[in-house]
């Protein structure tokens, strides 16, 4: 029973602070979503932080993470692989109606001036990104097929991406998205021959 109920308190507080921003989203109001008392929330979590952190790695593992391990899984093919990514990405946003965005990009932009430790954990999130990218990036790269460095080449899909979340987030215009994930999918092009 442990696992139902914390499981559905992150949930809730996954989908408070990814819709309605850390601040606006109390304990009381993440255990009024998730169908428990306050004292539950505190039975299975020291504090918001604890929330927040759990949060974050749940999002990294299952946001992040594993959709990008998928297809390069799926795909030997490092450029088909990102492009597939970036599509699935791009159809997930434009499901939702271009709201929420990147959970990660989100609290950093409200919390990494605020916070040390939530920051300090972000950045981990990041750069195990980062490094993660770097690592499909490595068998293309030997082969000569990659025109920019492969640790540079993570950063920038990253900082991409996180900058097409903010302006489909704020735009909301399916077209403009379109665009800018098609410059996105150009961009791929370009830096991997072949």
């Amino acid at each position: 029973m442990k696992k139902a109920t914390d499981k559905k308190i992150l949930n809730s507080a996954e989908q408070l602070f990814w819709h309605h921003g850390h601040r606006a989203s109390s304990l009381d109001k993440i255990a009024n979503d998730a169908g428990q008392s306050k004292g539950a929330v505190f039975h299975y979590f020291r504090n918001k932080k604890d929330i927040t952190s759990q949060v974050l790695q749940k999002y990294a593992a299952e946001q992040l993470f594993e959709p990008l391990d998928k297809h390069f899984a799926q795909t030997p093919n490092t450029k088909e692989a990102l492009l597939s990514w970036g599509m699935e990405v791009y159809q997930a946003y434009a499901q939702e109606g271009y709201k929420g965005g990147c959970l990660l990009g989100n609290l950093a932009l409200e919390l990494a001036d605020e916070d040390e430790a939530v920051r300090c954990e972000m950045a981990s999130i990041f750069q195990t990104f980062e490094n993660q990218l770097t690592s499909y990036f490595k068998d293309t790269d030997r082969r000569g097929e990659m025109v920019m460095e492969p640790r540079q080449f993570a950063r920038l899909l990253i900082a991409t991406l996180q900058g097409i979340t903010m302006t489909t987030k704020v735009h909301k215009d399916k077209n403009r998205a379109a665009r800018e994930f098609q410059a996105f999918g150009e961009l791929i092009e370009r830096l991997i021959k072949g």
